[in-house]
C-alpha cells in the first residue's frame, strides 16, 4: 500500500477509497496553476500532508518520483539555465523552500526552517553552476555556465519550481505544535516527537522542556505575596501562550509600580520562547494620529507571545486594534518592499506598565478581553538581586516545563482568573467606563421609558465636557449605547431615533431645543 493509501485510507470503506481515487485523478488532470490553488485545502480534507499529496499527484500524472512535469515532457538541453535550475531543485528539494509573497528563501537546518539571511540559496546556485562548468567540455560554454548572469538565472528559475515553492499559510500552521531543540512537543498531550521538515516550523524555543524550577517558583511566590491562586493563574496564562490558539480572546495587562518583578517575569518567559516571542512597541496598542506601518504587523506572524512594556501616563488604548488583534480575525500585512499577505494571528498579548492607559468605550467586548494582573508587592532595593535573571536562566528548561504543565491545566480549566485578577480588572474598567458613569448619574432605566438619541447625546455632551471626558460623535455615542444592549427604536409620527427602556433624570434633562 502506498503512502497515500497508508495515511489517508486505512480502515475506510471501499466507497470512500474509490471516491478519493477519483478525486486524485481529478487533481492530476488540473493545470499546475489550478492544482497549486487547491493543494492545501485538498490535503487537509484528505487528512494527508501536502508533500504526500504532491507525490501522489505526480505519480497519477505518470511522472516518476522527484521528477517534474518539465522532466517528463521535454528535457531541456544540457547546461541551459532551465536544465541547471532543475538540477538545483532536485539537489535541494528537501532543504530549500521559496515564499514568493515574502520574497524569501527558507533553509531546513535539521530542527527548523530558518529564513536565508546570508544568500545561501544563491551560493547553492553558484555551486551547481561551478559543478556544471567543470563537467562541460567546451571552454566557452564552461565560462558562460559559471558566469554571474547564469547563476542569477538559475536561482530565479528555481524559485518557481513546484518542489521548492511554498505558500504563506503552510508555515507554522498547527497551533498545538511547539518546536524545541530536542524535538516537537504536541501540546495537546505533552508528548514529544522528532523534528520533521514537513511540519514547516519556522520558530523554536531557546531550550527543551525538562526538570523543575525551584528558584522561579520562589520568585513567583515573592512577587505575588504568596497568592497561590494567582501563581496558578500565571502558570495557566504561560501555558496558553505556548499554543497558537487565541480562543480566549484575552489581553493581559500586568500593572504595578516599578521594582515589583513584573519585568523579570515577562522577560524570562519571552527569552525562553525565543523566536516564538515578539516584542512590540507600545504604539502598536495605544491610539495615535496615524496607523502603524503594515511591516510592524508582519513581524508578528507566527509569534505565540507578543509583549510590550513601559506604558506612558495619559495614553489611551487603541480599542478597535486590540479587539482585532485578540479576536482571531485575519490580519493583512507585508514585509518591507514585498506584497501584502494575510495571516491568522496566533499570538497572545501581555503588556506590562506602571501606568494604566485609558479607555473611551468600555463595552462587552472590552470586558471579555481585559485581564488586569496586579503586581503590587514592593521589593526593597536591599532585597533586589541584580543577578536574578542570570540565575533564572539556569532554570529555563524547568520553567518551560512549568509552562507546558500550565498548558495542560489551561486545557482542563481554561484561564479561570482568580478573585485578585477579577477584582482588579473590574475596578479598572469601572473607573474607565465614562458612559457607565453617565448612565448612573444622569439616566433612569425602566421598560416603559423612551428617550430620543438627540436628548441623550445632549445630556452626555454636557456631562462629558463638565467631567473632562472625550465627547465624540453622536453616531459613536449611539453605537456605544447599542453595545450595552439598549434597544434602538424610531418614534411613530416624527420618525426620530431613540432608545426604549431609558430616560433622563428630571434634573438632567436638556433644554427643549436639544
Amino acid at each position: 500500500m502506498d503512502a497515500f493509501n497508508d495515511l489517508a485510507h486505512a480502515a475506510t470503506p471501499a466507497s470512500t477509497r474509490a471516491a478519493d481515487a477519483l478525486e486524485l485523478a481529478r487533481l492530476a488532470a488540473l493545470s499546475p496553476l489550478d492544482y497549486d490553488r487547491e493543494r492545501n485545502a485538498e490535503a487537509e480534507r484528505l487528512g494527508v500532508r501536502v508533500s504526500v499529496l504532491d507525490e501522489e499527484v505526480r505519480k497519477a500524472r505518470g511522472y516518476p518520483e522527484n521528477v517534474t512535469p518539465d522532466d517528463a515532457e521535454a528535457r531541456p538541453p544540457e547546461f541551459t539555465d532551465e536544465a541547471l535550475a532543475l538540477r538545483f531543485a532536485t539537489t535541494h528539494e528537501n532543504r530549500l523552500r521559496y515564499v514568493a509573497a515574502w520574497g524569501r528563501w527558507f533553509i531546513w537546518d535539521g530542527t527548523t526552517w530558518r529564513a536565508d539571511e546570508t544568500m545561501q540559496a544563491f551560493d547553492f546556485a553558484r555551486a551547481i553552476c561551478r559543478q556544471a562548468s567543470a563537467e562541460c567540455n567546451d571552454p566557452d560554454d564552461a565560462a558562460n555556465i559559471a558566469a554571474a548572469r547564469t547563476v542569477a538565472a538559475v536561482e530565479r528559475l528555481a524559485k518557481a519550481d513546484r518542489r521548492l515553492a511554498a505558500t504563506v499559510d503552510q508555515w507554522d500552521a498547527d497551533p498545538w505544535l511547539l518546536n524545541t531543540p530536542d524535538g516537537v512537543l504536541d501540546l495537546r498531550t505533552g508528548q514529544q516527537r522528532p523534528h520533521r521538515p514537513d511540519d514547516y516550523l519556522t520558530k523554536i524555543t531557546a531550550v527543551p522542556a525538562s526538570g523543575d524550577c525551584p528558584l522561579w517558583r520562589a520568585f513567583l511566590a515573592r512577587v505575588t505575596n504568596g497568592n497561590v491562586e494567582l501563581q496558578l493563574f500565571l502558570q495557566r496564562m504561560a501555558g496558553y501562550a505556548l499554543t497558537g490558539s487565541t480562543k480566549a480572546h484575552a489581553l493581559f495587562f500586568v500593572y504595578g509600580l516599578g521594582g515589583n518583578g513584573k519585568g523579570v517575569a515577562l522577560n524570562t518567559i519571552t527569552r525562553i520562547l525565543n523566536s516564538y516571542a515578539a516584542v512590540a512597541s507600545m504604539e502598536t496598542f495605544t491610539s495615535s494620529p496615524s496607523d502603524r506601518h503594515p511591516t510592524d504587523l508582519a513581524m508578528l506572524r507566527g509569534a505565540r507571545l507578543v509583549t510590550a512594556q513601559e506604558t506612558e501616563e495619559g495614553r489611551r488604548w487603541a480599542e478597535s486594534r486590540i479587539k482585532a488583534m485578540t479576536g482571531g480575525d485575519p490580519i493583512t500585512a507585508r514585509f518591507m518592499r514585498q506584497d501584502f499577505f494575510t495571516f491568522t494571528p496566533q499570538f497572545k498579548l501581555i503588556i506590562a506598565g506602571n501606568h494604566r492607559p485609558g479607555l473611551r468605550n468600555v463595552d462587552e467586548a472590552i470586558r471579555r478581553r481585559f485581564h488586569l494582573i496586579p503586581f503590587d508587592v514592593k521589593i526593597s532595593a536591599a532585597e533586589r538581586d541584580p543577578d536574578l535573571p542570570d540565575k533564572l536562566e539556569k532554570e529555563w528548561p524547568g520553567i518551560l516545563q512549568w509552562a507546558v504543565d500550565g498548558c495542560m491545566l489551561w486545557q482542563e480549566r481554561g484561564l479561570a482568573a482568580p478573585e485578585t485578577v477579577i477584582n482588579a480588572t473590574e475596578e479598572y474598567l469601572e473607573a474607565e467606563d465614562a458612559t457607565g458613569q453617565w448612565l448612573d448619574e444622569c439616566c433612569i432605566q425602566a421598560r416603559h421609558l423612551y428617550a430620543t438619541s438627540g436628548a441623550l447625546f445632549a445630556s452626555w455632551k454636557a456631562w462629558a465636557e463638565r467631567t473632562g471626558e472625550f465627547v465624540g460623535s453622536q453616531k459613536r455615542f449611539v453605537q456605544s449605547l447599542q453595545s450595552r444592549g439598549l434597544l434602538a427604536k424610531r418614534e411613530g409620527g416624527t420618525g426620530r431615533s431613540g432608545f426604549e427602556g431609558i430616560g433622563l433624570k428630571p434634573d438632567r434633562e436638556p433644554p427643549e431645543w436639544a
